[in-house]
């Protein structure tokens, strides 16, 4: 999708966005980043996002979903690495506009990004945001699991193997894997799933498998915990590994991701 920069380049808005951001006032970077109002979708320290409605410029209303980092978001030593280039200690609004691009290219359905804001420090970002526009009547992934009945689930749980398989197919990396981050909402009559919260998702050229695991391993442990059986669970592994029976390499991956959620079980998670 074509984009427009604004504000000496500082925002760059998806073109198709430019009237709704102008006819909210929204041109500029301290406009956006000093928006107040909104839900609270969520809020760590130094990232907030929150659900905002604007004015169309037809009239209507578009809800939008706006995640900003401020200044105290980076710990010292993220900034250290930040300023060395360390891989994936980019921009982290950055590395989401790039990977929702990317993501649609590859045929996943995501969040329609609308616009990509940043500050510069000595040529570092020092505070950024991303806005996407809602993804209309959507459902979180677990939420959707929780009420559906055995068979659905299981038919469910099928079809993220095959989105999981297209994103690590890609040489995508997700690095928080959970079912809540896999939304269903429907288009055209029916139930489609779109993968969000790409602000961490990279193409590793090392520790691929890592990864690999730990994106397996995320998945795995969210959906045992929405009521998937390791029966449902094995039969999704064969469809993702595009195999009737499990060879020892596909026996090896499981067995470790399988030690990764008996280790998600034993800590705490860090923002809830």
């Amino acid at each position: 999708m074509a984009a427009e920069l604004l504000d000496r380049g500082q925002v760059q808005v998806a073109q198709d966005f430019v009237p709704l951001l102008r006819a909210n006032g929204l041109d500029s970077f301290e406009a956006i980043m000093s928006l107040t109002g909104g839900r609270v979708a969520r809020d760590f320290p130094g990232r907030r996002t929150v659900r905002l409605e604007l004015k169309s410029p037809d009239g209507g209303t578009q809800p939008v979903f706006l995640k900003r980092y401020e200044a105290n978001y980076l710990s010292g030593f993220a900034k250290l690495l930040r300023w060395l280039r360390w891989p994936g200690t980019g921009d982290e609004a950055d590395q989401e506009w790039q990977a929702l691009h990317r993501v649609s290219a590859i045929g996943i359905r995501t969040a329609a990004p609308i616009a990509i804001g940043q500050e510069r420090v000595g040529g570092l970002v020092r505070r950024s945001f991303l806005m996407t526009a809602e993804i209309a009547g959507a459902v979180e992934g677990h939420t959707w699991m929780m009420q559906l009945p055995s068979k659905e689930r299981r038919e469910f749980l099928r079809r993220v193997s095959t989105l999981a398989r297209q994103f690590h197919e890609a040489g995508l990396v997700h690095k928080d894997f959970y079912i809540g981050h896999i939304l269903v909402a429907p288009v055209a009559g029916k139930p489609e799933l779109f993968l969000i919260d790409l602000q961490r998702a990279m193409s590793p050229t090392l520790l691929h498998r890592r990864w690999l695991l730990k994106d397996l391993g995320a998945m795995a442990y969210s959906t045992l915990n929405a009521r998937a059986t390791r029966g449902m669970l094995m039969r999704a592994y064969l469809d993702y590994s595009q195999a009737t029976t499990l060879g020892p390499k596909e026996k090896a991956i499981a067995r470790a991701a399988l030690r990764r959620v008996a280790w998600l079980r034993t800590r705490t998670p860090k923002h809830g």
